[in-house]
């Protein structure tokens, strides 16, 4: 049985936003405990390749699929490289996760840049919004799994808040393109509502892509997925009784 179809939609490119000096992404991140950055060139090029081997490896086999040896088979860096970098795989494991929600919100923060959305009215903001999640997380669902089993057998890190940090600061992007149109809702409190919604829409999401193991079919394709949470996204707001009260 065929799986849902997907959206042609590109997600969030994890990316610097226009106008960002661009450097090395270790350079950015105060590295959590167990992780020692590289200073040198030739040392960043091992580092990333054996970040870019642990991504992989999780992307294709899960959380179990990046282990030590598979690591170091798929970078083609020593043990010694390793352990002078990391204190162990928990420990590059959760570097990985800090450096991927970094990344991720340097890309929502590009694609929900309010000069993007001058023209837009809420209702193409939020379809498109909706559209973006779904591919997003499909797309990371993988990565996204791993790094919630890890965050929850590792507290020492405190992985999991950084979950929530992307939600509310999506939801805060989101806040400062609606509200503006906020003659358009119904809804007593726009603000608290667009919150709401947003974190609605990424805990269906997390749901259905990471607690579901997202690749099995359960009768929704990803276009009606999307459309569905944009129209209860935007009933909510009192978006579309606005509307139909405008016609009568």
């Amino acid at each position: 049985m065929e799986g849902p179809s997907r959206i042609e939609t590109t997600p969030p490119r994890i990316e610097p936003a226009a106008g960002q000096e661009r450097s090395s992404p270790s350079d950015a991140l105060d590295p959590p405990p167990g992780v020692r950055l590289p200073r040198q060139p030739r040392s960043r090029i091992s580092f990333e390749r054996m970040i870019t081997a642990a991504h992989d490896l999780i992307a294709e086999s899960g959380l179990e699929g990046a282990t030590v040896q598979g690591i170091l088979k798929r970078s083609g860096v020593g043990s010694g490289t390793f352990y002078a970098r990391f204190d162990g795989r928990d420990a590059l494991l959760a570097y990985l996760a800090i450096r991927f929600w970094a990344k991720a919100e340097e890309g929502w923060a590009t694609v929900l840049s309010p000069s993007r959305w001058a023209a837009a009215g809420p209702k193409e903001i939020v379809t498109q919004f909706t559209r973006m999640a779904v591919v997003w997380t499909r797309a990371h669902g993988s990565l996204l799994r791993a790094f919630l089993v890890h965050a929850m057998t590792h507290e020492a890190y405190d992985l999991l808040d950084q979950t929530a940090e992307l939600d509310n600061t999506v939801a805060d992007h989101l806040t400062r393109l609606l509200l503006p149109r906020a003659e358009e809702f119904i809804h007593d409190d726009p603000e608290q509502a667009i919150r709401l919604a947003t974190l609605q829409v990424f805990a269906t999401l997390r749901s259905r892509f990471i607690f579901a193991w997202g690749d099995r079919p359960d009768g929704i394709e990803d276009q009606q997925l999307a459309g569905e949470l944009a129209s209860i996204f935007l009933r909510y707001l009192g978006s579309a009784q606005r509307a139909r009260a405008a016609s009568n």
